[in-house]
């Protein structure tokens, strides 16, 4: 019976309660897709600097290290940038906007309860930084065991034939568990970390508001504050926390980015600081028109000789074939010609018959552990994909790490003559080999060059 004139009486007040609600939410919305995009964009920007800046640095700077790092960093760690970009950034600029205002109007309605806002919100990024050092040492470990886990997986993968050969498979089942499981108590402590912080950041932001509302409450008490304005105050001094307690919230959840960022921009820069040279010193040692063969017993740097080169060089300009060729899972066709749909037709007949790769379906399905092909096939499916690259990109230098060391006679004097099309061709070709080639060469001691 009283229900009725009282919801009339305020229907204009739940009317607009109800708008700003559906308005806030629906903002909150916009700003979580929004973030998610640029994140998003960010990620694609910073991958594709990074992949450009590894390809520009060349093979000298990934000798230095671990491949699976290096790919882990590149795909999982770029991925972890997704806190730190739609969470992290969003949340930092809105403390940086929202808290101030909220501030400033507690101060509007209640100058005491502005005081108390103002003297209690340094105490949460106080409880931030102690928190930040405790658990830095932590997150610093969980990485390390994650790099660990990446690396051992990855070299197992590599041996799976060898490993399977000499029966120690289940040894390295064993030791993957055990490198899992430590990456996994590593990741529990750094959650539990988290947790404390969260917590840390709610009791301080409690006790700040039940501050705001013991204050509020006494002075309702004898008078000194209307109702309205101390209502107001203590609605908005939950609102002022709440950005600053996201930051904290979200800084462990992007702090693994943060690491991975640093990383990718120190690759960045170094590839940005790398004057590109098309023409080195090493590279005037190499004259066109002739096979240039590198000579020296193992261990001698024929192949760090190689790499400096290459480095030097740039990818872009040069074929290689490096002295342990794997193979790609797919067919023999897409391990020559790469990922394209239409390759060039007239190119990939001619590295065919460059390679003496007659003998091999381009159809057949091989992996990095095939068993179906023979060292000399893989070896010759190696020299097709470098002398299809030079011939279809119409590279200037083609460089061969032991392209013999598989080969039957017969193949090796066809792969030698051309190799001599190729420089008769201006090509520029440097061929590191300890078996002999099966024509006219200039032999370069690598303790020379």
């Amino acid at each position: 019976m009283f229900a009725a004139p009282y919801l009339g009486s305020n229907y204009d007040t739940i009317f607009f309660v109800f708008v700003f609600g559906a308005a806030r939410a629906l903002l909150v919305w916009l700003q979580e897709v929004l973030a998610v995009r640029a994140a998003l964009a960010s990620k694609v920007q910073l991958r594709a600097a990074f992949l450009a800046a590894v390809n520009g640095l060349g093979p000298g700077w990934l000798a230095g290290r671990n491949v699976s790092d290096v790919a882990l960093l590149a795909t999982h760690r770029i991925d972890a940038l997704d806190a730190y970009f739609s969470r992290f950034l969003p949340s930092l600029i809105g403390t940086g906007l929202v808290t101030p205002l909220m501030t400033l109007a507690i101060f509007g309605q209640d100058f005491w309860s502005g005081v108390i806002v103002l003297c209690t919100l340094p105490l949460i990024p106080l409880f931030m930084i102690f928190i930040g050092w405790a658990t830095q040492d932590v997150q610093r470990r969980q990485l390390g065991a994650l790099n660990t886990l990446a690396s051992h997986f990855t070299d197992v993968l590599r041996g799976l034939t060898t490993l399977r050969v000499f029966g120690r498979l289940n040894h390295q089942v064993e030791a993957i568990r055990a490198n899992s499981e430590a990456f996994r108590k590593r990741t529990m402590k750094v959650l539990r970390m988290s947790f404390l912080s969260g917590l840390a950041l709610e009791v301080g932001s409690s006790l700040a508001v039940a501050l705001v509302a013991v204050s509020i409450g006494l002075r309702l008490i004898d008078g000194s504050i209307a109702l309205g304005p101390g209502l107001f105050a203590l609605l908005l001094a939950p609102e002022a926390f709440l950005p600053i307690r996201q930051v904290g919230t979200n800084f462990h959840a992007s702090n693994e980015g943060v690491a991975a960022s640093a990383e990718l921009l120190d690759a960045i820069d170094a590839a940005a600081l790398t004057p590109p040279t098309n023409e080195s010193k090493l590279a005037a040692r190499f004259e066109p028109g002739l096979v240039n063969q590198l000579v020296g017993p193992s261990g001698a740097g024929k192949t760090t000789t190689l790499n400096r080169l290459r480095s030097e060089l740039g990818v872009a300009s040069v074929a290689w074939m490096p002295q342990r060729s794997a193979l790609l899972t797919g067919t023999v066709l897409a391990n020559i010609v790469g990922p394209a749909e239409n390759p060039d037709a007239p190119s990939l007949t001619e590295a065919l018959a460059l390679a003496a790769l007659d003998d091999v379906d381009l159809q057949l399905r091989v992996s990095d552990a095939s068993t179906n092909m023979s060292g000399g096939q893989l070896q010759r499916v190696a020299l097709a994909r470098a002398f299809y690259r030079c011939l279809s990109s119409n590279t200037d230098w083609l460089i061969l790490d032991e392209p013999l060391s598989a080969l039957d006679a017969k193949c090796s004097a066809r792969v030698s003559e051309s190799l001599q099309r190729f420089a008769l061709a201006g090509k520029r070709v440097v061929v590191a080999s300890h078996q002999p080639l099966a024509i006219s060469v200039k032999e370069m001691q690598v303790t020379d060059v």
